[in-house]
């Protein structure tokens, strides 16, 4: 069997379903908890500078809403991609296949183009819509503006991941992003600490560090010798394709992204408790993320199976992955947990140097995060289902009824009638993933695992 027919049949036909998704999930994992080492040596830094460290954390935590947002729209790109481009390759349409991966990368590099203006041009509106002033203000401001360049260079990235990943590859996509984030780690200390360039250092690290990777990728997205490539002559944008891509991917853009501002209203939320919650907030999820990143793997590994085995018209079997999956996904959340309950104290010592404050609101912020855990792993399981399906109308759902139905009114509910403080976050938090679980779980039972592309019936006949 060559490489490509391997991954096929680890997919369509392996029956040890577990053993598939771990496989395929492991490069991801690597690459997801190097990201998140490096998060925490750029916080690690950042929290050192002189006299501002709790300042500098906060800063660049009240960026994220906005970063997201712009970086959503490149996700949803990559959801549709995935799934559209994994149902062709189930389907042996190759050819239609490449058409898709090209439009992708088309449509990438033009949204991203826009965004990296819109980016740079509103910082500063946008750091003041989401409640920040003075150092952080200007900071954060400074901060969102280099990032901004970042984002043609991110944007065709999540086009290659989502061509290599629709292929089965989840390695080479891996390799790049580590190289990527192993740059990054080095870059940020220096420019943080060495060079004394604070905050600022630590958005450049990231620039940089994206930018360099990008020949390569775009050599392995049009080159590579195994998978689908992108292919030269269909760059020209095919309205029918780049229309179906869209229309695919708006629901995911648009539910993470309005998700991004809702997490932007709750920043402002938690802002308005000060500062040192808004730190224990930041450095709470960068270290749940170290046991989350292994359920979103799972879950982005889960789209492709499930889209190749979907076009493959193997019902039965991409109903069977979805149980597997989450199975998986529970039971490694239920693990992580309980390792990290214990030393939550550590953690957070270990980020915040001067305030015994914000020390305490973390310890108690990473009990609830990790309580919580497995509910999560939930949720991203059935986010993997829903766009591996082709359904991203019900990702759209749960990702919006999380945060603007329950959280963020169950927030300011115990905002305004209760004497909770910040705590009120935490339990809003928790109380959200719970109701979403549920909400998900009869959004599935609609799912019904057919195609959502043209299948030549002639060409699926000669290969059978």
């Amino acid at each position: 069997m060559t490489k490509d027919e391997r991954k096929q049949h680890l997919i369509l036909h392996d029956p040890n379903i577990i053993k598939g998704l771990f496989l395929l999930s492991i490069p991801l994992m690597l690459n997801n908890f190097i990201k998140t080492i490096h998060d925490i040596i750029d916080m690690y830094f950042v929290g050192l500078i002189p006299d501002v460290g709790v300042d500098a954390i906060t800063s660049i935590s009240m960026t994220f809403p906005v970063v997201f947002t712009f970086i959503s729209l490149g996700i949803g790109l990559s959801v549709a991609g995935t799934a559209l481009i994994s149902q062709q390759v189930g389907a042996k349409q190759q050819d239609e296949a490449r058409r898709y991966a090209s439009n992708l990368v088309v449509l990438s590099l033009l949204i991203g183009i826009i965004l990296n203006v819109v980016s740079f041009v509103g910082a500063p509106f946008f750091m003041t819509w989401m409640g920040t002033d003075g150092l952080i203000h200007a900071e954060a401001s400074r901060y969102l503006r280099i990032r901004a360049f970042e984002l043609p260079a991110v944007f065709i990235f999540f086009s290659f991941t989502a061509t290599r990943q629709a292929s089965g590859d989840t390695v080479t996509p891996v390799i790049f992003g580590v190289i990527s984030v192993l740059l990054n780690i080095v870059l940020s200390p220096l420019l943080i600490s060495t060079f004394n360039m604070g905050v600022s250092g630590a958005a450049y690290a990231t620039l940089i560090a994206n930018i360099v990777i990008l020949p390569f990728g775009l050599h392995t997205l049009f080159h590579a010798k195994t998978g689908i490539t992108a292919d030269k002559a269909y760059l020209k944008l095919d309205h029918n394709i780049a229309s179906h891509l869209i229309r695919t991917a708006i629901p995911a853009a648009l539910g993470q992204s309005i998700t991004a501002i809702g997490f932007g209203i709750m920043n402002g939320v938690i802002y308005s408790f000060g500062k040192e919650t808004v730190a224990a907030f930041s450095v709470g999820n960068r270290l749940s993320s170290l046991i989350l990143h292994p359920v979103m793997a799972i879950g982005g590994v889960l789209a492709a199976y499930l889209g190749q085995n979907i076009g493959n018209q193997n019902t039965l079997r991409a109903k069977k992955t979805f149980k597997q999956a989450m199975i998986l996904s529970v039971s490694l959340m239920i693990i992580g947990s309980a390792i990290i309950m214990n030393f939550r104290p550590f953690f957070a010592s270990f980020f915040i140097k001067d305030s015994p404050e914000t020390i305490q609101l973390t310890v108690e912020y990473m009990f609830y995060l990790l309580i919580g855990l497995p509910l999560m792993a939930i949720f991203q399981t059935f986010i993997g289902t829903f766009n591996g399906t082709g359904n991203t109308k019900y990702t759209f759902i749960i990702t919006i009824a999380r945060l603007w139905l329950f959280r963020i009114p169950i927030i300011f509910a115990f905002k305004t009638w209760t004497t909770l403080g910040s705590s009120g976050v935490w339990y809003a938090m928790l109380m959200s993933n719970f109701l979403i679980s549920i909400i998900a779980y009869v959004l599935y039972q609609k799912v019904d695992f057919q195609p959502k592309i043209e299948i030549n019936r002639e060409r699926r006949l000669g290969h059978t």
